[in-house]
């Protein structure tokens, strides 16, 4: 992620992308999504404990697991002691107010030292490591798990492409209407995030928040 790269391969990308926004029944899946009495994730990704800027703690390696993911005990262990204090310096470098559409290649490539150190700890995946950088820095790291890499459609590329199709303001403002009341809090990238899953996910909870913004339309 550290040289994001345009081009008319990420243009059609960004394109591609943004279809997802007008899937019919996404809007009615997203509010049942972030619907406290529904059973899913929600905001709690968001909200859960505490998230200090400058520090991973044990609520946010909980937060993460809500979003399906699995702690191996010493990647725990590194994350919350031997290696808190280089993983806190590493997240002093990466700005909390920048949005990954206005943010420069430099402000983007500050994440690129602590991807790096996350990857080398045990069972920390791309999918683990992405959603660790969202719930610490949620205006500027998207979550690029397996399903998000498949619908942006550039492995390899796919920030590249979430960036140049949110660099379109009016693909932010279709994303910003499908915000339900319950997810005032959550940034673009968050709706983004969901909106993916939702529409593209093949997992048995997807298809739960699909048939659950079937029922609320009807």
């Amino acid at each position: 992620m550290s040289s994001l790269r345009g081009g008319d391969a990420i243009r059609h990308a960004a394109g591609r992308l943004r279809d997802t926004l007008t899937v019919p029944g996404l809007g009615p899946a997203m509010a049942a999504y972030f619907d406290p009495a529904e059973g899913f994730a929600g905001m709690s990704f968001c909200t859960l404990g505490q998230n200090p800027p400058g520090a991973v703690t044990a609520d946010d390696l909980l937060a993460v697991a809500l979003l399906d993911i699995a702690w191996r005990p010493e990647a725990v262990r590194q994350l919350l002691g031997s290696q808190s204090g280089p993983v806190s310096a590493m997240l002093a470098t990466i700005p909390g107010d920048v949005d990954l559409w206005a943010a420069s290649d430099a402000e983007v490539a500050t994440v690129d030292p602590l991807w790096d150190a996350l990857l080398e700890m045990p069972g920390v995946g791309t999918a683990t490591g992405a959603k660790l950088l969202a719930r610490k820095r949620p205006r500027l790291c998207p979550a690029t798990d397996k399903v998000v890499i498949r619908a942006a459609g550039l492995p390899g590329q796919t920030w590249e492409v979430v960036r140049c199709m949110l660099q379109d303001q009016e693909a932010r403002a279709d994303l910003e209407a499908l915000r339900p009341p319950d997810a005032a809090g959550a940034s673009l990238l968050r709706l983004l995030d969901v909106a993916i899953w939702i529409v593209h996910s093949p997992a048995r909870e997807a298809r739960r928040a699909r048939l659950a913004g079937r029922s609320r339309a009807a």
